[in-house]
């Protein structure tokens, strides 16, 4: 918990004069004001959290993180939980449509597995950080708040690892590197 507490700590508010000058900028572009709708925002936001004007973002990264939950058996869910094993060999395949985007952006594809109902072994490309098989039924489920803690910390942790030591997985072998870099521990 002190790491979720420092964590915590370091974060800024949003500048919000920048976060202006932003939209302002984006308003003057040759196109109908808010035409781009949620990205217009969230690129606001990106200036607002990096406090940067022109913020460019160097290594570019999709967390894909997956899960079973159990409302799924209350009939609700649109995919039976069948389909996320089904879900996560795509995503490590490259067919799924974070993938396109991903392609498109430059962007490399994590995909870990922090509780689908299903076992993967030691499959190449996956980071298993398996806190539960799924969760329960309704809203009587088994997810507690030490399985949600459990999850932002693995989530974190894969975070750091990408940021500080490269750990990026070789696709074919499944063996990551990690070459360390400047200012990280």
């Amino acid at each position: 918990m002190d790491d979720l507490n420092r964590l915590i700590s370091r974060i800024q508010p949003l500048d919000i004069s920048l976060m202006e000058e932003a939209r302002n900028r984006l308003n003057s572009l040759t196109k109908p004001q808010g035409s781009l709708g949620r990205l217009e925002e969230l690129a606001e936001w990106l200036v607002g959290v990096t406090r940067q004007s022109r913020p460019r973002l160097g290594r570019k990264v999709i967390f894909t993180f997956v899960a079973d939950h159990g409302i799924a058996a209350e009939g609700v869910s649109t995919f039976p939980q069948a389909v996320t094993p089904q879900m996560v060999y795509n995503f490590l395949r490259g067919g799924a449509a974070i993938n396109a985007l991903a392609r498109n952006a430059g962007a490399e594809v994590v995909v870990a597995d922090f509780g689908v109902a299903a076992d993967f072994g030691n499959l190449p490309g996956l980071v298993a950080r398996k806190v539960a098989h799924g969760t329960g039924a309704g809203f009587a489920g088994k997810r507690t708040r030490r399985h949600t803690l459990r999850h932002r910390r693995h989530g974190q942790r894969e975070h750091h690892r990408r940021e500080c030591f490269g750990g990026r997985i070789d696709r074919r072998s499944g063996r990551r590197s990690h070459g360390a870099r400047h200012g990280c521990r």
